[in-house]
């Protein structure tokens, strides 16, 4: 889904969402959901953009679209990561690059190129399932970074952000709930479970195979505002319709 790398690009894409419609006041619980993290107590931080040189501009930094302490967990074999990408600097002459690395502490075990798809808008990668399979173990933190690399005029410079992830295990009564759930409600199901990458994923699917919806765009919109990512909200999308599971990982 969402990305360039190989395994998604003959999925259907979907460009140029734009999360801008009006809210109605309707009742949407069914819907909407609000993320819920689970209990870590281990410090973290979102942040935007670390640079090296100047190579994205707007008024929005490079963010991920992750919880505010940078955790998010996953029970998918294939996870999708979410970023808002600001347009490239008009002073970049080459086409940018970006990239997916995924680390297991200080070991690089997965790289991956990003299709930035134009910038300014909300870009997606996700996660090939023999990553998961071989290399992830459950209950364990693994950092990824993802950054925007632009040369010009024999200068080079970076935008880059990172965040830490877990695949989880998930529990009997998660799996229960899943099974129960219908499609729309997989997304509120999850996000109540601290499953963030899954939550977001199923709903941007979602969103993608229906963009005139306005309870999904609702719920998208309540969801990045429950991990202060309100400033996001009607920033195009940019993404292939995938099949994302929200089934545990085997």
């Amino acid at each position: 889904m969402f990305g360039s790398n190989t395994a998604v690009k003959s999925i259907t894409t979907c460009l140029g969402i734009v999360l801008s419609a009006t809210i109605a006041s309707a009742p949407i619980v069914a819907m909407a959901q609000d993320y819920v993290p689970p209990k870590r107590g281990i410090p973290g931080r979102r942040e935007g953009a670390g640079t090296r040189g100047n190579c994205l501009k707007g008024t929005k930094p490079l963010m991920p679209l992750i919880p505010s302490d940078a955790f998010s967990a996953t029970i998918s074999d294939r996870p999708v990561f979410f970023w808002y990408v600001p347009s490239v600097a008009s002073t970049v002459t080459v086409p940018p690059k970006a990239e997916f690395k995924l680390f297991d502490g200080s070991r690089s075990i997965h790289s991956g190129s990003v299709d930035l798809m134009g910038g300014g808008k909300v870009i997606s990668y996700q996660l090939p399932a023999n990553v998961m399979n071989t290399a992830l173990q459950p209950g364990k933190d693994y950092r990824w970074q993802f950054s925007v690399i632009c040369n010009s005029n024999g200068n080079r410079s970076i935008s880059f952000v990172e965040g830490t992830f877990q695949r989880l295990q998930p529990s009997a009564t998660l799996t229960e709930q899943l099974n129960r759930s219908s499609v729309e409600e997989r997304p509120k199901v999850l996000a109540t479970a601290g499953v963030w990458q899954d939550a977001i994923a199923t709903l941007a699917q979602q969103r993608c195979n229906r963009p005139q919806d306005s309870k999904l765009l609702a719920s998208w919109t309540r969801l990045l505002q429950s991990v202060q990512l309100g400033n996001y909200v009607n920033e195009s999308l940019a993404a292939t319709c995938p099949n994302v599971s929200s089934t545990p990982s085997r």
